[in-house]
């Protein structure tokens, strides 16, 4: 499951001072977008799109409560402008990022009177929280702490709730999910893209975690996940509902999700030139077709939909083939391969291509290997 929090920076001292968890013991708070304080520095507000709900924090009761948890923990302290912290940084913290009731009696979950929390602006006492899939406002009102009001104001005319609209409502709404502690966009964000982190899912064992993917082209791409464990990206949106949000939904919530994922379409990346192939990748283009890369990145989606083995699979997964992903948009998508351990697209080629497995590299020269990567990060 994933945990939601906020980390407090100094950013004088360029230190994080600690991790606060912003989930209680049993009730997620998915999906954590946006804060801001209040001018008195009274209380932190931050947004969750994932359960449509703003936390008001007391600032000074939290900073306190830091300070008192690393005393206990023998951490040492020191004085910043806002409060006290540790000296030591991140490393010698208490157990406080782990800690799923430390904001029990300090903050307020308000519930939001839209759909899809976003942006959040403070005039005086008053929280205005921009609503995407509602077109609208909720405003809190918080000069009396022991009731906080809202009200609602519709920013324009309603947006039809088309099939694919309502299945993004759906993808980033975390109340599908057992105890909310996560929507499907937490691990797909930016429009069902990826969040660049390595996860550990039991549909491939245990032990052998795996790198997001993206889900742009999930549906023309069969089969699903690295391994190509689901036969599809539709048998994979029912599996991931009922698998990793421990819910069973109703079949239309599935079907709105699934219009929503093939509503998608690629965005221009930014390595190409006014829309086209830069000089060096047109180069790149034709050492593509020589080291054989085209051979499985082929067509339109840069895929031949079949599994091999490349010489990457380590571990657990020693020995296991992986699907060929599509490079459609691979300029976003880093970190690379099965378990994300290539930080660059010349590191696939490179460093992490033994004997040539994962196309003929090894006796291309740095430019070569260099207008090759900028073909690549130019699908």
């Amino acid at each position: 499951m994933n945990t939601n929090a906020v980390s407090i920076i100094d950013a004088r001292r360029k230190r994080l001072v600690e991790t606060v968890l912003l989930d209680d013991v049993d009730y997620g708070a998915a999906n954590p977008w946006a804060l801001a304080c209040t001018g008195d520095s009274k209380y932190l507000c931050v947004t969750h799109a994932g359960t449509d709900e703003l936390s008001v924090i007391e600032i000074a009761a939290m900073l306190e409560k830091i300070k008192s948890y690393r005393q206990r923990s023998g951490a040492s302290t020191q004085n910043s402008p806002g409060g006290s912290y540790s000296a030591y940084g991140y490393e010698a913290a208490s157990n406080v990022p782990n800690e799923l009731s430390f904001l029990y009696g300090i903050r307020q979950r308000i519930k939001l009177l839209g759909k899809g929390a976003r942006a959040v602006a403070i005039v005086g006492t008053q929280a205005y929280v921009a609503e995407y899939f509602t077109d609208s406002l909720t405003v809190a009102d918080m000069s009396d702490k022991s009731r906080f009001k809202t009200t609602s104001v519709a920013l324009g005319t309603k947006v039809p709730m088309t099939a694919e609209r309502r299945g993004e409502m759906l993808f980033n709404d975390a109340s599908l999910c057992f105890q909310n502690w996560q929507s499907c966009a937490s691990c797909h964000p930016s429009n069902a893209r990826a969040d660049a982190l390595n996860w550990d899912l039991l549909n491939d064992g245990l032990g052998n975690p795996k790198n997001t993917k993206s889900l742009l082209l999930a549906h023309p791409t069969p089969p699903s996940m690295i391994t190509g464990v689901r036969e599809n990206a539709e048998v994979a949106v029912r599996a991931g509902i009922r698998h990793i949000q421990f819910a069973v939904r109703p079949e239309e919530e599935a079907v709105a999700i699934d219009k929503y994922l093939m509503s998608l379409n690629p965005v221009p990346g930014p390595h190409l030139v006014d829309g086209r192939l830069s000089e060096s990748a047109g180069r790149g283009g034709r050492i593509f077709e020589k080291a054989g890369c085209a051979s499985c990145h082929k067509g339109r989606l840069r895929t031949d939909l079949r599994p091999y083995d490349v010489g990457t699979a380590v571990g657990l997964d020693q020995g296991r083939t992986f699907d060929t992903p599509t490079l459609v948009e691979v300029w976003r998508t880093a970190p690379y391969l099965n378990d994300g351990r290539a930080a660059t697209i010349e590191e696939v080629l490179t460093k992490y291509n033994p004997h040539d497995r994962h196309g003929v590299t090894s006796s291309l020269t740095d430019e070569q290997i260099k207008d090759l990567a900028q073909f690549v990060l130019s699908q």
